[in-house]
Formats: C-alpha cells, sequence, structure tokens
C-alpha cells in the first residue's frame, strides 16, 4: 500500500488481509485518477488500484503533453463535457498549487479541394465559433511563413485560439494530490486477478490477496476488453501501439504551436510544442498497429516512423528530419472513435470507462466526476448518455492499418 505525495512515494503496508473500502477504482491513469479524485472528495472511503508500480509509462496517460482545446470537434454531445473539463482542470490547477495548462494556437490544415478535409475544416470552423472563440482562416501562405511549414497552395488551414497543452504528467499529480489530501488510499505494483460482483465485491490480486468493496470504477486503459470479458461483457474494443516521435527544431523562428492535419479520413498527424524536451517538437501519426497490451514491446512502429520521416521532410524544414527521441503509448479504440462510459447492466454497482481512442485526456475531469457520480449512486452532471456500451454490436473490431 503506497501514498502519492508530489515528491515521492512512502511505503505505508502491504495488505496481507482482506481489506474493506466503500469503493475500488481499478486503474490510476488520467481517468482513474480523476474518478478517485471526485469520490475522496465526495469523503467515499476510496482505494486506487494500479497493476504497475507508480507512476510509470506503460499505459496510455504517461508522457508530459496532451493537446487540449475548448472548441468540439467530434460529437455534439462532447460540447458541454469539453466545456466543463476545461473549468474544472484550471479549478484542479489552483487548488493543487500546479500549472497545468499551457495555451498555444492550434493548427488544422488539410488540402481544400478534398471534400472529406473540407468538411472537417469547416466544422472545425463552427465549432470554434460555438465555443465563443472566434477562428482564424489564413491564406496558406502566410500559415507557411509563420510557423515554418510547407503546405501546397491548394491546402486551407482553420486556427484554434482555444488550443493549448495540458502538461499530463502534473495532471494526473495534481488529481493524486488532491485525492490523497482528501483521504484516499493508493494500492500500486497490484495487478487484479479477479473480480467477484455482488452486493459486495471482492477484488483478488497478487497472492491471493483480497479488497471488499460496495462499488467498483473500473478504468483500466488498453486492457479495457481483456477485464470488462471476465465480468460478461465483450466490448469491439483493441489496443494499438503509437510511436512518439520529438523532432529537433532547426529553424529558431519556429513558434510555438499546436497541430492537427485532416488529410486522411482514417488517421492523421498531429504536433505539440517542445514543453517536454526544450527544443524537440512532439509529431506523431494518430495510428498504430494493434497489439496486445501485455505484449506491446512486439508491436512493430517501422513504418509509422518512416511515414513520419517522409510527412517531416515534405512539410517541416523547420525540423530535422531524424526524430531525436522515440517513445511509445497506447490507444485504446472503438469503432467510432468515441469512449465508452457505463454501468454494468446486470451489476449496477459496477461503473467503467474505456475506448478513449487517443482523444480523452482532455476530458478527464468530466468523466472522471461522472464515473464517481455513478458510484455513489447519483446521475452524472452532464448527459453522457451517447457514450453508454449498448451502441455496439460485436462484430465491429478493426485494425486501422
Amino acid at each position: 500500500m503506497t501514498k502519492w505525495t508530489t515528491i515521492d512515494i512512502k511505503n505505508v503496508k502491504d495488505p496481507t488481509t482482506a481489506m474493506d473500502y466503500e469503493v475500488a477504482v481499478i486503474g490510476a491513469g488520467v481517468m482513474g485518477s480523476s474518478a478517485a479524485h471526485y469520490l475522496a472528495k465526495a469523503g467515499r472511503r476510496t482505494v486506487l488500484i494500479d497493476q504497475f508500480p507508480l507512476p510509470h509509462a506503460r499505459g496510455s496517460s504517461g508522457g508530459h503533453s496532451r493537446i487540449t482545446r475548448q472548441a468540439n470537434y467530434g460529437s455534439p454531445a462532447l460540447t458541454p463535457i469539453m466545456l466543463h473539463s476545461n473549468k474544472e482542470w484550471l479549478r484542479i490547477a489552483e487548488q493543487a498549487g500546479i500549472d497545468l495548462l499551457r495555451p498555444y494556437p492550434l493548427v488544422s490544415v488539410g488540402p481544400g479541394d478534398s471534400q472529406s478535409a473540407a468538411e472537417k475544416l469547416a466544422k472545425m470552423e463552427e465549432s470554434i465559433r460555438h465555443s465563443g472563440f472566434e477562428p482564424e482562416i489564413p491564406p496558406i501562405r502566410e500559415v507557411n511563413e509563420k510557423y515554418r511549414t510547407n503546405f501546397p497552395s491548394n491546402y486551407k488551414a482553420v486556427i484554434d485560439p482555444s488550443g493549448g497543452v495540458l502538461l499530463a504528467d502534473k495532471c494526473i499529480q495534481a488529481f493524486r494530490k488532491l485525492y490523497i489530501d482528501y483521504g484516499g488510499e493508493v494500492l500500486d505494483n497490484w495487478p487484479v486477478t479477479s473480480i467477484a460482483p455482488g452486493d459486495t465485491i471482492e477484488i483478488k490480486g497478487p497472492k491471493e490477496n483480497a479488497i471488499k468493496v460496495k462499488n467498483v470504477v473500473i478504468c483500466p486503459g488498453a486492457w479495457f476488453a481483456p477485464l470488462m470479458e471476465t465480468l460478461g461483457l465483450k466490448f469491439p474494443t483493441w489496443a494499438e501501439k503509437i510511436g512518439v516521435f520529438y523532432w529537433k527544431i532547426v529553424d529558431a523562428k519556429t513558434p510555438g504551436f499546436t497541430f492537427i492535419d485532416t488529410s486522411d479520413t482514417d488517421h492523421h498527424f498531429y504536433a505539440l510544442p517542445d514543453v517536454e524536451y526544450p527544443g524537440y517538437m512532439k509529431l506523431c501519426p494518430h495510428i498504430g498497429p494493434m497489439v496486445n497490451p501485455n505484449e506491446r514491446d512486439k508491436g512493430d512502429v517501422s513504418m509509422l516512423l518512416q511515414n513520419a520521416q517522409k510527412y517531416i521532410t515534405r512539410y517541416f524544414p523547420c525540423l530535422e528530419p531524424k526524430p531525436s527521441v522515440m517513445e511509445t503509448c497506447m490507444y485504446t479504440l472503438t469503432p467510432d472513435e468515441s469512449f465508452i462510459l457505463d454501468r454494468h447492466p446486470k451489476y449496477t454497482n459496477i461503473t467503467f470507462a474505456g475506448g478513449f481512442s487517443g482523444t480523452g485526456f482532455k476530458i478527464a475531469p468530466s468523466c472522471g466526476e461522472a464515473l464517481a457520480r455513478m458510484a455513489m449512486g447519483l446521475e452524472p452532471k452532464l448527459d453522457f448518455s451517447s457514450f453508454s456500451c449498448s451502441r455496439f454490436t460485436q462484430d465491429q473490431v478493426r485494425s486501422r492499418l
């Protein structure tokens, strides 16, 4: 059993007998840490469980940065969720005393003569205005000059002034700091081996150690499908290994900005400024090979790297066309690339969330708050019905490669 501070981890005790809590949260990534924080804030005796020693980078919440924005480019149901999350990130930053968000313009580009890309860019314009901001629509030559890029003349650009970067590792640190301040407990290096449903739920871990709780919140990231299948729910989700590449900035005039290319209908490139490694931009393809999360190191991202190098050479002359740092993470995908957040249809004291498809970090406060309320027998403050598990059939798993 470990307790977190903002500085280090201190050993509290090793669980050798059954322990009782009101709620257990399985998965200490950004979603689980968010849910645990709201539960502890509400006074519920909560334990936050993770299979690996914390902190770690074996899941989907590792690293230092994520793109954020207030404008919603996806399902209309996301708009209030995103706006509420943005307010909560600011509150959490202030309460924890940790800087979590830095503003950067979000530059989106795509070929204007492509119907798919043009529709996406038009939706972005509309979404930016709907969120209370005014999009910038500069000629592509001005974009190339300002951002040191090299997109062709048929490209169109939309700039979202509501864009920014969440400092991902500090966001999770803030959630856990507040969680501990509220009296929450963390059990790391404790892989769950079984969950026995009932009025009282028994969760077993290493060496048959057990925890008994009234409610469980499950946020296991890439392990979502296999863990939920043990509870009788088979979801069409799958894990992908994503290459995360950092490229040296060779043009000193390159400003800080976030970036999305809408050219491809199935996947795209995205970029973040040099907030992780000074002088190195993060630019990656939003796609990867399907992997077993327990064997993610077997996933081959060499093709992704080759494609990224070609992309850099063609469109980003401001960067050195060979990455200086290479890391990986995992996405959990759904067929419609929208997440799942719901109660178990048979065991109402089990709630879960997964399948955030590489885009969920920015909405973690709203999702965590909703999961916490559901675990307490309350309805979410916002409408999450569009993200229920009932929308899927069993034969929709596919790879994007």
